[in-house]
């Protein structure tokens, strides 16, 4: 009965100490006339993403205006709460850029708690942003529920790397990262419950997305919050469009605690770019040992000018993975500008002949890239966009120069 009475009274605690965070929940403002020594109010905002994320605590929101902000090291360092998340959002309407000073410098948006990186640090949102030109566009350490969308991040070593778990990566464009052709990707995270969806994942150095899996002696209590931020397990990839990367094919599943993987209504178009038609343009498999992948609905799409395979020699059909529904080298996706060799503002957008529509299962990637509810017809399409009858050509803004087509 004491303990009873005791869980009683923590529940109680957390609810009242919960609806305290959010009747003090602020919000903030960031514009490039700011100042630091503002309140951060909409007349009178902060002037660096930096000072807005060292200041936020849970229930908070900052949204910053258009135009560009050059930032050093950005470190959220405090945690929201489940019913009092902080949120860095662009204006509606507006688009701001982050460039950082110097890459050379670890310059990044970094998830890292306060005393030690060990420490778990989560239920963040980054929305809405151009985050150019720094050393990894977006780093976690021991980040839980956490939320990555709508950003374009380009130019960057890595795009988005760390560890974590329950991290959603949703309508982001991805591309152009990378100096390090067999170590920079795209993505390169372990943990667990990692959702990936409705990506454009492109003209990456190496891989679009590493399924870190590394064995379950990589777990160390002095750098990990706990073994699920370590090992990797029940991911969710689909509904990505990867194309025109390098060196490297749209996924690597590596290791052994990737259990579990579902690969589903994906894009897989002219990867490799490098490499010759023996190697995989799809999904790689290194040391896979791993069991339950599940490959499902993807349309792979390869020329010959680069790699041609949709999934390579490294995992057993039946043991490590199982496959169904996959389209592979029989059509082309139909984008609306997207030749076989890579340009430099491709549209991935689906034309009314691409054999991608109504080809899909249904996932949790509801929402396209382009904004547009699925499923628009009979099935959901495969693919980062949903095509939707007058709008093949729709491209959804995340850059203030709006001719730069996605």
């Amino acid at each position: 009965m004491i303990r009873l009475k005791s869980v009683i009274g923590s529940c109680i605690l957390v609810s009242i100490l919960s609806s305290a965070l959010s009747a003090n929940a602020a919000t903030y403002y960031v514009a490039t006339n700011g100042n630091n020594s503002n309140p951060g109010t909409s007349s009178q905002p902060w002037r660096t993403i930096t000072y807005a994320v060292s200041k936020m605590v849970a229930g908070d929101t900052t949204y910053a205006r258009g135009g560009t902000y050059r930032e050093g090291v950005m470190r959220f360092t405090k945690s929201g709460t489940s019913s009092a998340p902080i949120k860095l959002l662009n204006q509606s309407g507006q688009f701001p850029v982050i460039e950082c000073i110097d890459k050379n410098q670890l310059h990044r948006v970094l998830l890292s708690a306060s005393g030690s990186s060990k420490n778990p640090i989560g239920w963040i949102t980054i929305e809405g942003f151009e985050i150019r030109n720094c050393y990894n566009g977006i780093q976690l350490f021991n980040a839980h529920d956490v939320t990555i969308r709508r950003n374009w991040i380009h130019h960057a070593r890595k795009g988005i790397v760390g560890n974590g778990t329950r991290v959603l990566i949703d309508r982001n464009r991805l591309n152009t990262n990378g100096s390090n052709a067999q170590l920079d990707q795209a993505i390169y995270t372990n943990g667990t419950a990692f959702t990936i969806t409705n990506n454009l994942i492109y003209s990456n150095l190496s891989y679009g997305i590493t399924l870190n899996g590394s064995p379950s002696s990589y777990y160390d209590s002095t750098r990990h919050a706990g073994p699920e931020f370590a090992v990797s397990a029940n991911w969710n990839i689909s509904n990505n469009t990867f194309a025109y990367n390098v060196n490297k094919g749209g996924i690597v599943v590596w290791g052994s605690t990737c259990n579990n993987a579902r690969i589903e209504n994906n894009i897989f178009y002219e990867n490799g770019v490098l490499l010759s038609t023996s190697a995989t343009q799809g999904v790689e498999f290194i040391s896979t040992t791993c069991r339950g992948i599940q490959i499902k609905n993807n349309l792979a799409y390869a020329t010959g000018a680069g790699a041609i395979q949709f999934l390579g020699p490294g995992a057993k059909a039946g043991v490590q993975y199982t496959q169904s529904g996959n389209i592979v080298n029989t059509t082309s996706p139909r984008f609306v500008n997207a030749p076989a060799n890579p340009i430099s503002s491709p549209n991935f957008a689906l034309t009314s002949q691409s054999a991608a529509i109504n080809k899909g299962m249904t996932t949790t990637a509801r929402i396209a890239f382009n904004a547009i509810s699925r499923p628009q017809g009979s099935a959901y399409d495969i693919g980062a966009y949903e095509y939707y009858t007058g709008g093949s050509t729709a491209q959804m803004l995340l850059s203030p120069t709006s001719a730069r087509a996605f």
